[in-house]
C-alpha cells in the first residue's frame, strides 16, 4: 500500500521570506502586496517540485503565546513588523484557501506548536509527515515518519542530518538549545556556554535533567574550562530549565477534525472562484500556474 504522505507548511515563515525577498507591488487600490505575491509564488513553486498528496499551511496565532506568559521577554528582541506588512497576514491566509491548501491557526500558540501536533497525530495514524520550515527548532521532532524540508532546495532533513549539524540525535535538540539559548527567539540559556559546550554536555550526559543530576561528571569531561562551566550550569540553572519550557514544541494544541483529515487536506489545485480575490491583488500568476499544474480550467 502506497505511504501517505502530509506535508505541513510554516505560512507565517514564508510570508517573512517572500515579504523581505521580494520588490514592492502595488494592488489596484494602492496595498503593498509584494509579500503576498511572492507568497502564493512560493507555493506554486511547492506544488511544482513535490507534488503534495496531502498538505496543510499552519500560521502563528495573533495573540500572543504561552510563552510570553512565562517569559515576557520571548521575542523581545524583534522588531514588529513593517507597516505595509501587517495587513499581509490575513491576505496570505485567504491566498492559500483560495489556491487549494487548508489553514489553521491556534490561540496562544506558534506555528511549530501546531506542526509538531499534527506530525505527533499523524504519526499515531501511520501517516507520514514532512514539515516545511526553515526553523531549526521544529527539528527535534524528527524521527521514524516524521521528517522536516528545507523550503528553498526542498531537501529533506533526518535524523543523520541533525546529528552531522549539531552532534546530537533531534530527541536532544530542546536540551542543547536550552544550554545554548537562542538569540533568534531571545532564549537566554545558560550564560557562557555556547553551541560546542552545549552539545558536548548532551553527548556525554544526555538531556538537561541528567546534566544536572550528574553535576560531579562535568568537571571530569574533556571540554575547555569544564570546572568553570560546571559553576555556570549552577548559577544559571533557573534560566536553563526556563529555556527548556520556551524551545519544547507543544504537541497537544486542541485540533479540530479538520486538520487530521485526508479528504480535506487532499491537494487538488485551487478553487473556482479564486479569481476575484487575485483581481483585487492585481496579480494572477499563482493562480494560472497551479490551474496549470493541476490541469484545470481557466
Amino acid at each position: 500500500m502506497p505511504v501517505k504522505t502530509l506535508h505541513v507548511i510554516d505560512g507565517t515563515a514564508t510570508l517573512f521570506r517572500t515579504y523581505f525577498g521580494m520588490n514592492k507591488v502595488q494592488a489596484p487600490d494602492g496595498r503593498e502586496v509584494g509579500g503576498l505575491l511572492g507568497f502564493g509564488q512560493a507555493l506554486a513553486r511547492f506544488v511544482r517540485e513535490v507534488g503534495p498528496q496531502y498538505v496543510s499551511l499552519v500560521f502563528d496565532g495573533p495573540e500572543k503565546t504561552f510563552r510570553h506568559d512565562i517569559f515576557p521577554e520571548y521575542k523581545a528582541n524583534r522588531s514588529a513588523p513593517p507597516e505595509d506588512m501587517e495587513h499581509q497576514f490575513s491576505l496570505a491566509v485567504d491566498i492559500a484557501k483560495a489556491l487549494g491548501f487548508p489553514c489553521f491557526h491556534a490561540l496562544g500558540f506558534e506555528a511549530d506548536d501546531l506542526m509538531a501536533t499534527m506530525a505527533k497525530r499523524a504519526k499515531e495514524a501511520d501517516i507520514k509527515t514532512v514539515l516545511v520550515t526553515p526553523d531549526k527548532d521544529v527539528h527535534q521532532v524528527i524521527g521514524p515518519n516524521i521528517y522536516v524540508m528545507d523550503p528553498k532546495t526542498f531537501q529533506l532533513i533526518d535524523k543523520n542530518r541533525v546529528i552531522e549539524r549539531f552532534g546530537i540525535k533531534p530527541e536532544n535538540l530542546v536540551d542543547f538549545l536550552a544550554l545554548a539559548g537562542d538569540s533568534t527567539d531571545n532564549v537566554p540559556g545558560v550564560r557562557g556556554v555556547g553551541p560546542k559546550t552545549a552539545s558536548a554536555l548532551v553527548s556525554a550526559l544526555g538531556s538537561l535533567d541528567s546534566i544536572y543530576n550528574r553535576l560531579e561528571d562535568v568537571c571530569a569531561l574533556p571540554i575547555r574550562g569544564a570546572k568553570s562551566v560546571a559553576k555556570k550550569l549552577v548559577d544559571h540553572r533557573e534560566d536553563a530549565f526556563l529555556s527548556l519550557e520556551l524551545v519544547t514544541l507543544r504537541k497537544d494544541v486542541p485540533m479540530s477534525e479538520e486538520m487530521l483529515n485526508l479528504k480535506f487536506l487532499r491537494y487538488t489545485g485551487p478553487e473556482a472562484n479564486a479569481d476575484s480575490l487575485f483581481d483585487s491583488l492585481g496579480f494572477h500568476a499563482p493562480l494560472r500556474n497551479l490551474r496549470g499544474l493541476c490541469n484545470l480550467d481557466t
